[in-house]
């Protein structure tokens, strides 16, 4: 089957718009909807139901997305390892949620380059379901999260431990003021959320939902306001741009390597792993006697 069919199907179903998905993939949509129509044929089913202004996916349709996507990501990975160069020897994927990417890829990918030169790398950035998924069907080699799945098949394993502390851009605020008075919300993860919950249950709706640290803190920076940050993102800044909010709780949560436990490159994953945490966990060392394990 012609892979352009399915790249086009999911323009299509993020676009629900045969229109707007011909323009963001530079084809005439006559060229669009004759692609659709030769996939229902291949599948013998309709994908979607047609109204006069937009597009519903039918249940087939629904279906079809997770084996669309993992069809185009394996066969991006695909001609990725074919076309390795001599020096390089073998393509490895690393995936991470959002909230953790800049800790875990930011030096850490150059120090995997410069140990591990025979390595192409491949970095990419899944919420927590997708990046589970993709480990399991081993489109990603290695995954760091917060909260690891407990599936059979996985091998996940703490590496180290993110202290986030509560930071506002001003001064000697209260617990209280700093918590509802333009607060930011960074997406830790269910545990985080739980417990930021059963200690603030009656603060106000953030200004901001992200799940990107680094956006939060740009943005208190920029308009001000308080949020939740990793210690070692705002330790250059603090009495200076930022400030740490007196009191308030400090909590620590354990980030995890997870992989697929018949990979058949476990001794390159562990080699990673290792590199990984030596150049996070040093930054991540304990800045309060008290902080909270969630």
């Amino acid at each position: 089957m012609d892979i352009e069919l399915l790249s086009t199907f999911l323009e299509v179903k993020n676009t629900r718009h045969f229109g707007k998905a011909a323009e963001n993939l530079y084809l005439t949509q006559a060229a669009v909807s004759a692609r659709i129509k030769q996939l229902e044929k291949v599948l013998g089913t309709l994908l979607f139901i047609r109204y006069r202004n937009n597009l519903s996916l039918t249940v087939t349709g629904e279906r079809l997305i997770p084996h669309a996507e993992a069809i185009l990501i394996a066969w991006a990975r695909t001609k990725q390892d074919i076309s390795v160069g001599k020096v390089q020897k073998k393509v490895m994927t690393l995936g991470s949620t959002s909230g953790l990417s800049e800790l875990c890829f930011n030096q850490g990918l150059s120090v995997i380059h410069q140990n591990m030169k025979e390595l192409a790398l491949r970095a990419e950035i899944c919420d927590h379901t997708q990046l589970i998924k993709r480990i399991l069907g081993r489109t990603i080699d290695l995954g760091f999260m917060y909260d690891p799945p407990k599936i059979t098949e996985l091998v996940s394993q703490s590496i180290t431990v993110s202290e986030l502390v509560l930071v506002s851009s001003q001064q000697k605020l209260t617990i209280d003021e700093a918590i509802n008075k333009n607060y930011v919300a960074v997406d830790w993860g269910i545990s985080y959320n739980m417990a930021l919950a059963n200690f603030f249950p009656d603060m106000n709706s953030p200004v901001l939902h992200t799940t990107l640290a680094r956006t939060a803190f740009e943005f208190i920076l920029s308009c001000g306001g308080c949020a939740y940050l990793p210690h070692q993102m705002i330790e250059e800044y603090l009495n200076d741009s930022i400030f740490l909010v007196k009191d308030a709780p400090v909590f620590q949560r354990p980030i995890y390597a997870s992989y697929h436990m018949n990979n058949t490159h476990a001794e390159k994953i562990t080699k990673i792993i290792s590199l990984i945490t030596d150049v996070i966990s040093p930054q991540l060392a304990s800045k309060t006697d008290e902080p909270i394990q969630i």
